[in-house]
């Protein structure tokens, strides 16, 4: 199998695949580190709580290949004093001295931004320490404001089949000059690979491909389990956008799957 084509991230220096791998259902280093050779998926998500993907990302700097992958993390703590020793904490872990997309993670108010938060972040861009700063949330309006507000240069936001809001909240709205999006929860948490409503279900390569089936979402975040899982979604990814016919049923089965699933905070083979 080729290896995915990568794209240029707007704002930021970076070039990627367009699906990204995150380590969120324990995906292990050697599939970690194979996913990067043999597919060339270089934009690897990674928190504290993914072992697998901290110890791929280190054999992969160990290896000579830090300037090859774009590493993205964040913080979670939504105070000044709790950014550094956050970004301190990852780049122990990974063995780096630069995060390349660093988040402040879940915002769920305005006030996770104030005072001496964002300050924080700005400085570790300013020192080198962090090649790109963005934000992630559930909020959509709020995430759009906070992209003028404070000039990101990175955007993550869940963006799904029964998930589409974004679409008119968020994409419609950003112009030429916008920063990269990175999309999550794509198969809404496993609810899309199931029927519902007589509908269905999706398989995880089309959720993948319905996101990045909008021109504004420049990468999609996979959390496979395996590497046949990778395989399957990079063969996906790389088959292309969805044939219309089938984009209209995934819409029916999306709003199905929006109208009878619960949602749950997280996100894995998202």
């Amino acid at each position: 199998m080729q290896p995915l084509a990568r794209r240029q991230l707007p704002r930021t220096p970076y070039r990627v695949a367009p699906l990204g791998l995150s380590g969120s259902f324990g995906i292990d280093a050697v599939s970690v580190e194979r996913a990067f050779h043999e597919l060339g998926l270089s934009y690897l998500f990674v928190t504290p709580r993914t072992p697998g993907m901290i110890e791929g990302i280190r054999k992969l700097v160990r290896a000579g290949h830090r300037d090859e992958i774009v590493i993205a993390s964040g913080a979670h703590i939504p105070f000044g004093w709790g950014i550094g020793r956050e970004w301190g904490r990852m780049a122990r872990l990974l063995g780096v001295d630069r995060i390349d997309v660093f988040h402040l993670f879940w915002i769920q108010a305005h006030w996770y931004v104030t005072g001496k938060t964002w300050s924080e972040m700005r400085r570790l861009k300013e020192e080198g320490k962090a090649g790109a700063l963005a934000v992630s949330s559930h909020d959509r309006a709020m995430a759009r404001a906070l992209v003028d507000e404070l000039g990101l240069d990175v955007l993550m936001v869940r963006y799904n089949a029964a998930h589409r809001g974004a679409e008119t909240e968020v994409f419609a709205t950003l112009g030429d000059d916008r920063p990269a999006v990175v999309s999550y929860t794509a198969t809404r948490w496993g609810k899309l690979l199931r029927p519902a409503s007589g509908l269905g279900p999706m398989t995880a390569p089309e959720c993948y491909r319905f996101a990045l089936g909008h021109p504004k979402v420049d990468v999609v975040l996979c959390g496979a389990k395996s590497w046949a899982e990778i395989i399957d979604d990079v063969a996906g990814v790389a088959a292309g956008p969805l044939d219309p016919a089938r984009l209209e049923e995934i819409k029916r089965f999306g709003d199905a799957v929006r109208a009878t699933a619960r949602g749950r905070v997280g996100f894995g083979r998202s």
